[in-house]
């Protein structure tokens, strides 16, 4: 091998490693460091030795900083001892016993003379001037236990406190950085020599800003100005090269950067004189840790005259530093004699091999690790092509330890482009990498379960996505809460609950594949990512295996502990295609599963279900709906329980989708939460509540107080009863015209915060009701705490007190409290005269239900205002009206049947069966009650099947008329879309059931549901 190609290599290798280096002082000091052009490089060593120079002077406040790190990065940093006035050793962290091999009955002499063994007046001085509250800093000579003195830099920080002084010492080992010093001046002395070398010019290409940096002898290449700042975008340097030459390197560039390696090339430049200049350029690729391009970084030399300048046989004694350097490892090897031609120090030094060793038999790739070894053999063929390689592995050291190694190889090819030798530089990046692995565990992983975290979760579930991206695959997120997990931390302590998460995550865990993840979310929510799902069915029995799990109890400091989980699930691509749609799914069906009841799972698949499919779109559609103003107004009277006089009203939002008709705000208003739209939907019912009164007062109709649901986040919003008071001026209305209704769960998300708020209302002349009074855990408490003006018993107690001594009791213990508190009761959900005699006799105040009117529209409420006096009809007592040209059967139970939605407007669709009841039927139509919101629309088709007299049936048709039965359940009218045959089949089947139910004495065979409807769609 040439001289010149020699020392050309050792420069490339080098200028690499230099780089390298430089760009990891950049990262890990959190520095912004570039190898510029060479007065760029002038400025940036200047840089790296003022930060020596400066780092004792930032050491106090990076060390004070530490002190509010997280354990474990305190831990891993410094030794840290904490001392008395009296120099007496009150605590000390891990680190220190670990370096330093003391045990707990040496922590008992006092610090100084344990580990300076010094108590000179010296150090007695620093000392008194800690505890006097000044920060020392000083140098000393430590004594381990056992070993070699030490080193050190002593911090002696005071600790402020009214009942005592106390003093943190920190230990810094000054070894490190004194080694880190040593190593920069080395490679500022080698770069400053290769700066002397006029006909090699070393370069920089920022690939992301399109930048080049160049050093000074690009200037005598090109006959520019020295002086001028030289650092041209890459279409800018081509002007410099010849027009033959130009396509060439701009492709051989091009296809470098895409494919992320380095390149050789020689091509020709012009100088400012005109005249050519014949350079030959080789770079190596750089990338960061993740493998994204950052540049290129190589040289560019002047072949014009191939005299090698004595200058730089000058320079070749001091290229021998860097091969004497024990932390870079360089080397060579003849592949045509198999034999290493030079392996510096510092390859023995990392390795614990030489130069014979290698030589007589030992293979390099003996020593990677067996899970390295793959990736490393299949990075080889690409030195076949002149490629350069990087990459990170690891080897076992002589010593039997494995170590990181980052590695470096360059081929050299000849004229036909065979391989013909190998040179090679090596790093140990040991610490590095643990460093990276620890900081890397806390960033991404839990420190309690040490399951993934949600920034972890959601990296998978994107990288996921994007591997689906192109595919009929599909998989599930599911988002788990463990029920009543507040009770066991406040009854057995918060470590009882810590425990608690980790066998819970480790039950969850047996039920899952390797590929699949858990991950905490944080308290006691949990996410699963399930990476392939054959079908929903499929998916709940995995789900259900999960419940079955959680049946048996855990064992817990000596308790049995019987623990259930809600569980909400989405789908991909079902239920959307980014992350942050499938997390925000996954928890509305958890909302779902909750309020289904605990031990419980909901899966939001519009392929489920009729009901699946509507919530899929309503959280599609919301943001839009907002925006283009959907939303529209009803009213729900409450009338005077003794006078039937209407005496307010609940203003309730609905929202007139264009698909499923209007929507209840049960249906979207928990989407609207999640997706941030709560307080803008609030805020518009406010505005348009406001303006409705004003225009009712102008018409000189009857205005009666109108309650408004206010959700909790409005009550954290600083000012908003100044914004509501300046709403209620610019409207002209009254304070007392309007009343805001809160729930229990308002008042737990920040109860002091809350309470200024409607002290504030109050203050205002706007009255507070607590609505759904009795579901939640605290409400006595709140009612006196919080200046309430009315109560709102909850509808469950009241549907079912005329059947339940437990909730008719209940409901007579609230309208008793209140009126002792001297609060208003407002009875919601009241359907019966039943219902409206038991309230009547205990005095309840007011009512609100359907046995005086459902909620109506605008126009509907304002003759509503207009009549005054509403009287009660019960639903028990209607009587259904016909709705059907033909006879029709009714049957004595409902009959039960499977309901699919078929298409809407002429679009297939393909979801689940929704179960409904059958209470009547004829050649024309069916009439059926479910507890889906469904639209009256002709063009949405639904299929019913069923069973009569061991008969199946299918039946389709559309919705013709609805009617709301309760606030839970809707009555539906069915017009039948089948032709003469079946319509003729369908009328024989019925003549004889009917025959056979009127003269039989039993009840003929059919899907008969016994149990109440209420019941049934519980």
């Amino acid at each position: 091998m040439s001289f010149s190609l020699h020392v050309n290599q050792l420069f490339t290798r080098f200028n690499k490693e230099f780089t390298h280096f430089i760009l990891s002082i950049r990262k890990f000091y959190k520095s912004t460091i570039l190898l510029l052009n060479n007065k760029s490089y002038v400025r940036v060593v200047k840089m790296i030795k003022k930060f020596f120079k400066k780092i004792n002077e930032q050491e106090q406040l990076f060390i004070e900083n530490e002190l509010n790190l997280k354990p474990e990065i305190y831990d891993y940093l410094n030794a840290v001892v904490k001392l008395d006035s009296s120099g007496n050793i009150i605590s000390c962290n891990q680190i220190f016993l670990n370096r330093f091999g003391f045990n707990e009955q040496d922590l008992k002499n006092p610090f100084f003379d344990l580990l300076l063994k010094d108590t000179s007046s010296k150090v007695n001085n620093y000392f008194e001037n800690a505890i006097s509250g000044k920060t020392q800093i000083f140098n000393a000579v430590g004594f381990p236990k056992k070993g070699k003195p030490i080193d050190l830099k002593m911090i002696l920080i005071p600790i402020k406190s009214k009942t005592s002084k106390e003093v943190y010492v920190i230990l810094k080992d000054n070894t490190d950085l004194q080694k880190q010093e040593k190593k920069l001046n080395q490679f500022i002395k080698m770069r400053e020599a290769f700066d002397e070398v006029d006909y090699i010019c070393s370069f920089y290409y920022d690939a992301i800003n399109d930048f080049l940096y160049f050093s000074k002898q690009i200037a005598d290449m090109l006959q520019i100005n020295p002086q001028s700042t030289f650092t041209p975008s890459f279409n800018h340097f081509l002007r410099y090269v010849h027009p033959e030459d130009r396509e060439r390197l701009r492709d051989t560039l091009q296809t470098a950067l895409n494919k992320k390696t380095g390149f050789e090339i020689e091509y020709r430049l012009i100088r400012q004189d005109q005249t050519f200049c014949l350079v030959k350029e080789q770079t190596g690729i750089l990338l960061d840790k993740k493998g994204n391009l950052e540049g290129l970084v190589g040289f560019i030399q002047d072949i014009t005259d191939h005299t090698i300048s004595s200058e730089v046989l000058k320079k070749e004694k001091q290229m021998n530093i860097l091969y004497d350097n024990p932390d870079v490892g360089i080397w060579s090897l003849d592949i045509q004699r198999g034999r290493y031609l030079d392996i510096s120090n510092g390859v023995n030094y990392i390795t614990g091999y030489t130069i014979d060793d290698f030589n007589n038999g030992l293979q390099w790739s003996s020593l990677i690790h067996p899970e390295d070894l793959q990736t490393y053999l299949s990075n080889q063929p690409k030195l076949a092509t002149g490629n350069i390689i990087k990459h990170q592995y690891r080897i076992k050291h002589k010593n039997g330890s494995y170590r990181w190694l980052q590695d470096y190889v360059i081929p050299e090819l000849d004229n036909n482009g065979n391989m013909v030798r190998l040179f090679g530089l090596i790093s140990d990046i040991t610490e590095q990498k643990a460093l990276e692995e620890k900081i890397s565990f806390m960033a991404n992983y839990d420190t309690l379960t040490k399951l993934p975290n949600r920034y972890k979760f959601i990296e998978t579930l994107d990288l996921l996505i994007d591997q689906y991206a192109d595919t009929n695959n599909k998989f599930a997120v599911l988002k788990l809460d463990i029920d009543g997990f507040k009770y066991v931390n406040d009854t057995l302590g918060n470590q009882a609950g810590d425990e608690l998460l980790i066998l819970f995550s480790n039950r969850i865990q047996k039920h899952l594949t390797s590929k699949d993840m858990l991950a905490r979310r944080g308290g006691d929510e949990f996410m699963i990512l399930i990476e392939t799902i054959e079908s929903i069915e499929a998916l709940k029995i995995l789900i259900n295996k999960m419940i079955e799990g959680m049946n048996k109890p855990f064992n817990l400091n000596g308790y049995q502990l019987y623990i259930t989980a809600s569980i909400g699930i989405s789908t991909y691509p079902e239920n959307g295609l980014t992350s942050l749609e499938l997390m925000r799914n996954a928890n509305l069906a958890l909302h779902q599963s909750v309020k289904g009841g605990k031990n419980n799972y909901s899966i939001l698949s519009h392929s489920s279900s009729i009901q699946s499919y509507k919530d899929y779109s309503i959280a599609r559609d919301l943001k839009k709906a907002v925006e283009n103003k959907e939303m529209t107004l009803y009213f729900q009277p409450r009338v005077n329980a003794k006078t039937n006089r209407i005496i307010g009203a609940e203003a309730l939002i609905r929202w007139n989708h264009p698909e499923w008709g209007l929507v209840s705000p049960s249906e979207f208003l928990t989407i609207a939460e999640e997706n941030g739209l709560i307080t803008e939907i609030d805020d518009w019912v406010l505005n348009e509540v406001c303006r409705q009164i004003r225009n009712w007062k102008n018409n000189s109709i009857n205005v009666v107080p109108i309650s408004i649901n206010i959700s909790a986040v409005h009550f954290l919003i600083p000012n908003w009863p100044n914004k509501v008071a300046t709403i209620i001026q610019e409207t002209g209305i009254q304070a007392d015209d309007i009343e805001f209704e809160i729930t229990e769960s308002t008042i737990l998300s920040n109860s002091e915060v809350v309470k200024n708020s409607i002290f504030s209302l109050k203050e205002l002349g706007i009255k507070i009701s607590l609505d759904d009074f009795g579901t939640g855990f605290s409400s006595l408490s709140y009612l006196t705490q919080f200046p309430f003006d009315l109560i709102k018993i909850d509808k469950s107690f009241i549907r079912n007190m005329h059947q339940s001594d437990r909730d008719l009791h209940l409901t007579k213990s609230i309208i008793y409290m209140a009126k002792g508190l001297k609060l208003r009761v407002v009875a919601e959900g009241v359907e019966t005269v039943k219902q409206l005699k038991i309230l009547q006799d205990e005095d309840c105040h007011e009512i609100q239900g359907y046995l005086f009117s459902q909620p109506v529209p605008l126009n509907e409420f304002k003759l509503l205002l207009q009549k005054k006096v509403l009287p009660p009809v019960d639903a028990e007592q209607k009587a259904k009206q016909s709705k059907r040209r033909h006879y029709r059967l009714n049957f004595p139970s409902p009959l039960e049947a499977d309901m699919e939605l078929v298409s809407i407007a002429g679009r297939r669709m393909k979801l689940g069966v929704s179960k409904v009841l059958i209470e009547d039927i004829s050649i024309g139509g069916l009439r059926f009650i479910s507890n889906l919101k469904l639209p009256t629309r002709g063009d949405v088709i639904y299929q019913f099947k069923s069973e009569i007299l061991g008969e199946f049936i299918t039946l389709k048709g559309s919705i013709v008329w609805k009617e709301e039965v309760n606030e839970d359940l809707m009555e539906y009218g069915i017009e039948f879309n089948i032709n003469t045959m079946e319509r003729a089949s369908l009328s024989t089947l019925l003549d004889s059931f009917n025959i056979l139910l009127n003269n039989g004495t039993s009840l003929p065979p059919y899907r008969k549901v016994s149990v109440a409807k209420s019941q049934y769609f519980k």
